[in-house]
Order: C-alpha cells, then structure tokens, then sequence
C-alpha cells in the first residue's frame, strides 16, 4: 500500500509541474495504467501502476522530454512479497529535417 501511495504523490508533483507555466501555457497528457494479475497455479499476484507523461516539448516539437514511473508489487502465497520502483526521463530530439517542407 505504500508504493501505491509513493507513486501517487509522484504523479501528483508531476502534474503540477507539468501545469506550471514556463512561457506560454502547453497542454499536457498524463497517462495513468493500473493493472492486476493472479495466477492461480503459483498462487501469485501483481499489481502494477504506470504514469507517463509528456514533460516538454520545443515549439517546433523537434526536441521532446517524457517521464515515466512505475511501481510493482508481486506476492506469492502467504509471503510478504516485494515491490519495485522505476522512474524513467527520456529526451528525444529529431536531427533530421525534411528537404521537401516549405
């Protein structure tokens, strides 16, 4: 329970920063997944939660940054379990440019 709530407040201070305004106002996407599985022949069960979020974007949209986190909890039968975090930052910048735009 305590990872749900460590990446619920992850989420929130992303979505803050997200909102705040750096120039002009962007509009900004969160994507949250949750996820459940249990298997019945190991008795074990996961739980997942996911936020990616677009971070940035340069006003061409050539140079992006995207975040990501991710929280998993797995148990099997009547053990205690254990639960691991990721957070991910991606920078992609497009080098590229089209020979034919006008």
């Amino acid at each position: 329970m305590r990872s749900v709530n460590i990446i619920l407040l992850f989420v929130l201070i992303l979505s803050v920063v997200a909102a705040m305004p750096i120039g002009t106002r962007q509009r900004r996407q969160i994507d949250l997944t949750v996820s459940a599985e249990h298997d019945d022949k190991d008795d074990e069960t996961e739980l997942a939660l996911e936020a990616i979020a677009g971070l940035w974007s340069s006003a061409d949209s050539r140079t992006k940054i995207d975040g990501s986190a991710r929280v998993v909890h797995r148990t099997s039968g009547m053990q205690t379990g254990n639960t691991s975090y990721q957070a991910r930052v991606h920078l992609r910048h497009e080098y590229k440019t089209n020979p034919y735009q006008t």
